[in-house]
């Protein structure tokens, strides 16, 4: 064994450490977790930005990648059923500007229950996430926003990934039901939720969940194509870090537009 290890370069060396440390994560997570409490991965979807496609693929990656009991939900508009998913159905209030469907989550009428896992449609899960559903599970938990890859400093929210325990965060429905013009003045509801939540909400390690196209790619890679950002090549070498169990596909391109291999394998 010690032999193995001289002969093992630095980047292998952290590489298996990495694996070590995501294991020892693993099972902190479990261990943490209350069999008591229901875990509920929620997605939502509302109007024709994402079809069904893009429920029954999370579907599908939550059940490759989460080993723990847990109920998948659909917070959505679309009364048509899929297979796997309860779905909540509310009409579509059709907000004229910018994305504020996340907002009904946190309406504590919502048949909802226990600790909230909730994942956009357009992220990209390719390892356990069972330390997602155990990680600070009295927190309501979000993204440190990925423009961390460029500003040492930066502090802000990116929604692609939250952990609540439902009727936690209430506020940032009631607010928002009590007066939504004032709310929408901002650009959607990540915004509304981090302008209410700034000095409590608590961050991801951010190893565990990465940008696709900043961190685990890079921007250089990224061109413009009739009026949308897509990657200038093809690649079949993608190395993820082994602590990430999450890409999350923000802004152009969603995965549907990437054709790597690791997006190939894993997004199905």
């Amino acid at each position: 064994m010690d032999t193995l290890k001289n002969q093992e370069t630095k980047q292998q060396r952290k590489r298996r450490k990495a694996l070590l440390r995501g294991e020892k994560e693993n099972q902190q997570a479990l261990a943490s977790i209350d069999p008591n409490v229901k875990i509920t991965v929620l997605c939502v979807r509302f109007g024709n930005k994402y079809g069904r496609e893009y429920v029954e693929r999370l579907r599908n990656m939550i059940s490759r990648h989460m080993t723990i009991p847990y109920e998948f939900v659909c917070l959505t508009d679309d009364q048509h059923p899929i297979a796997g998913v309860r779905s909540i159905v509310q009409p579509n209030a059709n907000y004229a500007r910018g994305w504020w469907h996340k907002v009904h989550m946190f309406d504590p009428n919502i048949p909802l229950a226990g600790r909230i896992l909730y994942f956009d449609l357009d992220v990209v899960i390719h390892a356990n996430i069972d330390k997602l559903a155990g990680y600070l599970t009295t927190e309501f938990i979000g993204i440190h926003d990925f423009n961390r890859k460029f500003h040492a400093n930066w502090k802000y929210l990116n929604s692609s990934v939250l952990a609540w325990n439902h009727g936690s965060q209430t506020d940032i429905w009631n607010q928002f039901k009590t007066n939504p013009r004032e709310a929408q003045r901002l650009a959607g509801d990540q915004d509304w939720i981090w302008k209410l939540c700034r000095d409590k909400i608590k961050f991801w390690p951010r190893e565990w969940i990465q940008s696709y196209k900043w961190e685990i790619r890079s921007r250089e890679e990224l061109t413009l194509i009739n009026g949308k950002r897509q990657f200038t090549n093809v690649r079949d070498d993608i190395v993820i870090e082994p602590g990430c169990s999450v890409a999350v596909f923000h802004g152009d391109p969603n995965p549907c537009a990437v054709r790597d291999k690791f997006v190939l394998d894993n997004w199905q």
